[in-house]
């Protein structure tokens, strides 16, 4: 595997362990508050209260959820050590100045001196991504872009 690669995945990895290290801990602090309201309150305020913090517990659940299943994703695709004949998931590509890895919807995370967008085969670019070989174009941002490298 490109070593660059390589590293852009291990960035990847520590943002979602961090990413959940911080739901976890915003898990913790709902449940307490839970807690402390069942101690504190009763009545129709007490019940109004008592589900705006269920539903902040939810809304964390399925954070936590998301951000486990990328997770599996990202290493699932770290294990694909060959580079593909055409870009396809799992794919680090070049376009015009810009990089991006073809695996999760992340955003941006910086590597190196390079900034790397993660984006997920099903976004607009990555559509328009998959199946390209080196030297394609594409239409991005309104302008022909060059796939310059894939690993």
């Amino acid at each position: 595997m490109n070593e660059f690669k390589a590293k852009v995945y291990q960035a990847a990895i520590d943002q979602l362990k961090e990413k959940q290290k911080l739901l976890a801990e915003e898990r913790k602090n709902i449940i307490e508050s839970i807690l402390e309201e069942e101690k504190n309150s009763a009545g129709d305020k007490y019940e109004t209260s008592r589900e705006m913090i269920s539903q902040d517990l939810n809304s964390i659940e399925k954070q936590i959820a998301q951000s486990k299943a990328d997770l599996e994703e990202i290493y699932r695709l770290n294990t694909i050590k060959d580079t593909p004949p055409t870009i396809q998931e799992g794919t680090l590509v070049k376009l015009g100045a810009d990089w991006f890895l073809l695996a999760v919807s992340l955003g941006q995370i910086k590597v190196e001196d390079s900034k790397v967008f993660l984006l997920s085969k099903n976004s607009p670019l990555g559509e328009l991504l998959i199946g390209k070989k080196k030297k394609d174009q594409v239409n991005f941002r309104g302008k022909p872009q060059v796939v310059e490298e894939m690993f």
